[in-house]
């Protein structure tokens, strides 16, 4: 079964896959969503990185996301790049893009490595010598989750 296509209500707003997925590599941070066993929701902001056009992101070994992740590996990040409100038209600013895909764990030691790196030079490019020492220090307690994007759709009003 594929990734959902519902229609975008405000399709003047609408940005091409192209587009939303630039806004995916630009933004710090975004809110992944998974659902329990018992059909919860669950959504935890987080920060990621685009590697090879998935999604990668960290966690603990342990824990709500990875038991969610167990049971379905379902998942939609969304992630936001502008948000300003415009008080005198009672109206926002906005770039937004939301992706569905599937998660898996990087399981073998130098995909994980390759990730973290990757991840760790997106937020500190001039420390490669912390990226690294973390990653030797934390690799043993840390899961990467890589999500393969199988649709992602973005909106804007800039």
């Amino acid at each position: 079964m594929s990734a959902p296509n519902h229609p975008i209500r405000r399709r003047d707003r609408a940005l091409d896959e192209a587009e939303a997925l630039r806004l995916l590599q630009e933004a710090e941070w975004g809110v992944l969503a998974t659902v329990d066993a018992e059909g919860w929701p669950y959504a935890v902001p987080v920060n990621h990185a685009v590697v090879d056009g998935a999604l990668i992101l960290h966690c603990a070994t342990k824990g709500h996301k990875l038991d969610n992740l167990a049971f379905n590996p379902k998942v939609s990040y969304c992630a936001v790049t502008l948000a300003e409100p415009i008080p005198a038209e009672l109206a926002t600013r906005y770039a937004s893009v939301i992706v569905f895909g599937r998660a898996e764990l990087v399981a073998d030691e130098a995909g994980k490595r390759a990730a973290l790196q990757a991840l760790g030079l997106r937020f500190a490019p001039d420390h490669a010598d912390v990226v690294a020492r973390e990653i030797g220090k934390d690799l043993l307690r840390t899961a990467v989750v890589r999500i393969r994007i199988e649709r992602a759709t973005g909106k804007a009003r800039r």
